[in-house]
């Protein structure tokens, strides 16, 4: 997992609610093992409008992403944050995430951002008079600045350290290893073995 400190960036506008995970990473696309390799397939149905905003040019590098109310929900897979996060994006912002979508997104680093309904429809409105509005979000101390829009968000602690340092679950175990060892060579020899 990359770590994470800032994002200085424009913004695509996805302004649509109720956007769910089979939406983001259709279910055919589900069947292979590596992590890597979804962008491609994200909003696979959508993309299909030569007028939905992945295939403008003017968002092509930009890596946040901003969305109507209730953005991820639907079932639990993974597949649609890896998509989100291997087309190029590093944030979303919304009103509200599904939280299975929002544990998912913390999990790999991609940063969920909740944020008012105001301050959404501000965006919206910024990016589309002009497209090249810039966006500064701090992870570390958790704001967000765009022109006169200014706010923080909530990230709890340990998360924020988790994509501050770039650690995914693996990494966390690690980071317990001696921990682990001295556990294994306590253990009783009659009692099973863990590993």
């Amino acid at each position: 997992m990359k770590k994470l400190n800032s994002i200085t960036s424009t913004m695509l506008p996805l302004n649509m609610s109720n956007v769910d995970t089979d939406q983001i990473m259709p279910k055919q696309f589900l069947k292979r093992v590596e992590r890597s390799g979804y962008g491609e397939y994200l909003f696979f149905d959508w993309k299909k409008d030569p007028n939905f905003p992945l295939n403008k040019k003017e968002y092509q590098s930009s890596r946040v992403l901003v969305a109507g109310d209730n953005f991820g929900t639907g079932s639990s897979r993974e597949h649609a944050p890896w998509g989100l996060q291997d087309w190029g994006f590093d944030a979303i912002i919304c009103t509200k995430f599904a939280d299975i979508f929002k544990l998912n997104s913390i999990n790999i680093g991609l940063l969920p951002i909740e944020t008012s309904q105001e301050n959404v429809e501000a965006f919206f409105e910024k990016i589309e008079n002009d497209p090249n509005t810039v966006i500064n979000i701090s992870i570390e101390k958790k704001t967000v600045v765009c022109e006169e829009i200014e706010f923080t968000f909530s990230l709890d602690d340990f998360s924020q350290k988790r994509i501050l340092e770039g650690l995914d679950k693996i990494d966390i175990s690690l980071n317990y290893v001696d921990d682990i060892e001295k556990f294994h060579r306590s253990r009783k020899s009659w009692k099973p073995k863990l590993i």
